[in-house]
């Protein structure tokens, strides 16, 4: 979804000597927490700026995120808590609809999922903000995945890399997400009641 690939720019700028394995991480997981920090943040320069932000206090403490259990999950909790102060400081989360908004609409084949059955709504806009409204509804682990899946159109692998969790948790929490999203966005219908039984009368 993002206009401009990631680069490390905090990085090459301070000229910071950084560990091999370090910098494969870096390299490995960047475009995603990108492309994740620009989803919901709507901001190409902002985004760059909180994923370097992130990358040089993993950097600071290196040894200690190896040390992790799972480095993977330590680090992308450091991304999220980041996007999450910096949401913290916009209205209403008005920018992160906008994207999403913009997202369902303009890559609508790839959200298919998401919307499937949904006949409630008519336009690519209706869908968009429906679909954005019913998104901000879900929690944690469910909106990453919805996220970097259907937003960001990474693969279940690129997913469960970047998140630190296994496949089949991604497709479990995305399962679990188009559950929730389906029952928020599919028109209730009306029950209309039957002939009276002997004991209602």
């Amino acid at each position: 979804m993002s206009e401009q690939p990631f680069t490390d720019a905090a990085g090459t700028a301070a000229g910071i000597d950084l560990p091999i394995a370090f910098r494969g991480f870096q390299e490995l997981h960047g475009q995603a927490y990108f492309d994740y920090a620009f989803t919901l943040l709507g901001d190409q320069e902002l985004a760059q700026e909180l994923v370097d932000e992130v990358f040089l206090a993993l950097a600071d403490r290196w040894e200690r995120v190896l040390t992790d259990p799972n480095p993977h999950a330590f680090a992308w909790a450091a991304l999220r808590r980041t996007v999450e102060a910096e949401q913290a400081r916009d209205e209403e989360h008005r920018l992160l609809i906008e994207r999403i908004v913009f997202a369902v609409v303009a890559y609508r084949e790839e959200a298919q999922e998401l919307i499937a059955d949904i006949d409630a709504v008519t336009t690519d806009l209706e869908v968009g903000v429906s679909v954005a409204a019913a998104v901000l509804e879900l929690s944690g682990a469910k909106f990453d995945a919805v996220v970097l899946r259907y937003l960001n159109r990474l693969s279940v692998e690129r997913t469960a890399l970047a998140m630190g969790i296994d496949e089949r948790t991604v497709r479990s929490l995305t399962s679990q997400a188009k559950a929730r999203l389906r029952a928020r966005l599919t028109p209730r219908r009306l029950l209309h009641p039957g002939p009276a039984t002997p004991d209602q009368e």
